[in-house]
């Protein structure tokens, strides 16, 4: 039995404002979506990057025909080529539908022009498309987000999309889906974030089993992924970009952990946890082990700072000051000199020698 694909974090990395039922959809499609051969990267890359730039980002699984009439005649010129021709039809979709689908794409009765509009994950649309798609009995099927889908598969197998995807090549793929070349920029940059996705997304646990400061196992290629991408890199003698090429991939299968400081081994005694301890009385308890470490606390400090609430202020001031402490006695304990400004104003706090 295949692997099953990790939608729940490839999903939010294309279209981060999905619908909770569009994606749960794709979730329960899984097996159909295995046996649409829909496994390879490739694949699943152009697949996501295609549904998303139909659905305005999984957020719609039916074609929007609520025109203004300038709007109409800058989409279908040959059919408006006049504000006059275009006002009767501007705020009207059943009265657009038909005239821009009835008679064409199978369409043969009275009504079929609005009845079997755009719809579904690949915006499927005409009487012989819905009936190809097997909803010609019932279309609305079509536009909920298991019907979606099915429609979808259904549609990528009939048409060998699947070869496209192999290719790799965006411009085939998107005629071939839409009919034409629009939405090909945005297809682009969507097929941009699901191949960045799939690389990240096994990556991020791997890097956080190894202490490389991750950040959250979210899928997303953010700041604190590159910041640990860059570190492997820097370790594994490889040019420094924050990118997960194979190069960089390889050298995560081989990588050593990193590296615990001696004195912050014995935790008891270490004060990087003791200025960790300062910051867990306003938030939660944190080690702080290099800076994209502080960066999290001190964004943790802004949120209640900005709650407005003197107490929010003074939770806000102890992460922050917990959070500095804690750099700083990671900086002594690793024997590195005490400014001696802080020795001699602060002998106490910074434990600096007389």
């Amino acid at each position: 039995m295949a692997a099953m694909t990790d939608w729940k974090r490839i999903l939010p990395a294309v279209a981060p404002h999905a619908r909770a039922d569009i994606a749960a959809a794709f979730v329960a499609a899984d097996d159909r979506i295995a046996a649409a051969e829909i496994t390879t990267p490739d694949r699943i890359s152009h697949f996501v990057a295609q549904v998303a730039t139909e659905t305005g980002g999984l957020t719609r699984l039916e074609e929007s025909l609520f025109y203004t009439a300038e709007r109409l005649c800058a989409v279908w010129p040959k059919r408006f080529p006049s504000l006059v021709t275009a006002r009767p039809f501007a705020g009207n979709p059943k009265a657009l539908a038909e005239k821009v689908y009835g008679g064409r794409l199978g369409n043969v009765k009275p009504g079929d022009g609005w009845r079997y509009r755009g719809g579904g994950a690949l915006q499927t649309t005409g009487r012989a498309n819905y009936r190809a798609a097997g909803f010609e009995a019932d279309p609305d099927k079509l536009r909920a987000p298991a019907g979606a889908i099915a429609a979808a598969l259904t549609f990528w197998a009939d048409h060998g999309c699947n070869a496209l995807a192999e290719a790799d090549d965006a411009a085939a793929m998107r005629r071939r889906i839409d009919g034409g070349e629009v939405g090909l920029t945005e297809c682009k940059a969507n097929l941009a974030k699901a191949k960045a996705a799939r690389r990240v997304i096994p990556a991020q646990p791997k890097l956080k089993a190894l202490r490389y400061p991750v950040g959250a196992v979210d899928g997303t290629h953010g700041d604190r992924t590159t910041g640990a991408v860059q570190l492997l890199q820097k370790k594994a003698g490889l040019p420094v970009t924050g990118e997960l090429d194979d190069d960089t991939l390889a050298a995560l299968d081989t990588a050593e952990p990193l590296a615990v400081p001696t004195r912050d081994a014995n935790l008891a005694q270490s004060r990087t946890v003791q200025g960790g301890a300062i910051a867990a009385g306003g938030a939660s308890f944190v080690t702080v082990s290099d800076i994209v470490g502080l960066k999290d606390q001190i964004d943790d400090a802004n949120g209640h700072i900005q709650a407005g609430t003197v107490l929010g202020v003074m939770v806000g001031a102890l992460i922050v000051a917990g959070a500095l402490y804690g750099l700083y006695a990671r900086w002594d304990d690793a024997g590195r000199p005490v400014p001696e400004v802080l020795a001699h104003r602060f002998p106490r706090l910074t434990g600096a020698r007389a």
